[in-house]
């Protein structure tokens, strides 16, 4: 098993760069733009199965987790691709609370302008995906011989151990941690110490 990170200060700075939110409006040539800095940053991201978390580090220098997701397990796709995917689709998060004056409900009435015709089913997405705020780093971790069956069981331990504020569904463990589960949480927190001098000069701007 390895793991990474990655480091959004790319994101945040194109979005500093665009605080109208034109870049919400993914089809649009700065969006595009926008897709293009996601996908470089995700390059070193491997198309394996595993688990990641979204989080930031605090003032303090505590981490926070954020979300926690897997990828590559069943019908999902690889970390690369999920992890990059969501970075677009989800690219509202960036926004939020880096522009002084522009609140959550303005980047929805951003969101509702750029898709009149679809907000009925975005707006959902959109407000999702703000939860995910302040986001500054993402760690994953490859996993090699957890079975399918095994996934949701660790899942659950990860969740409850990591305490993520995103995750609206959280599944209860079941009794004992998994052993596996060890594993990959050794494997995520030896990134987070090692990264926690990595803190973006963006950081006294988000939330």
């Amino acid at each position: 098993m390895k793991s990474g990170k990655i480091i959004l200060t790319p994101l945040y700075e194109h979005a500093l760069a665009d605080p109208e939110g034109h870049s919400l409006r993914g089809a649009s040539s700065i969006g595009r733009d926008y897709g293009r800095k996601a996908t470089e940053l995700t390059k070193s991201i491997p198309v394996m199965h595993g688990f990641y978390l979204w989080g930031k580090y605090e003032k303090n220098g505590l981490w926070r987790t954020i979300y926690l997701g897997k990828a590559g397990y069943g019908k999902t796709t690889s970390l690369q691709a999920r992890i990059r995917e969501e970075l677009k689709d989800e690219r509202v998060f960036v926004w939020a609370g880096l522009h002084p004056g522009l609140s959550d409900e303005d980047l929805l009435r951003i969101g509702e302008k750029h898709y009149p015709s679809m907000w009925h089913k975005y707006r959902s997405h959109f407000t999702r995906a703000l939860q995910k705020a302040g986001t500054t780093h993402i760690i994953w971790a490859v996993t090699k011989g957890i079975r399918n069956d095994e996934v949701t069981k660790i899942e659950a331990d990860l969740i409850e151990t990591m305490n993520p504020v995103a995750n609206v569904q959280r599944p209860a463990p079941v009794s004992g941690l998994q052993e596996k589960t060890i594993e990959i949480i050794k494997l995520l927190k030896h990134q987070i110490h090692g990264s926690r001098g990595s803190r973006t000069s963006l950081q006294g701007r988000l939330r």
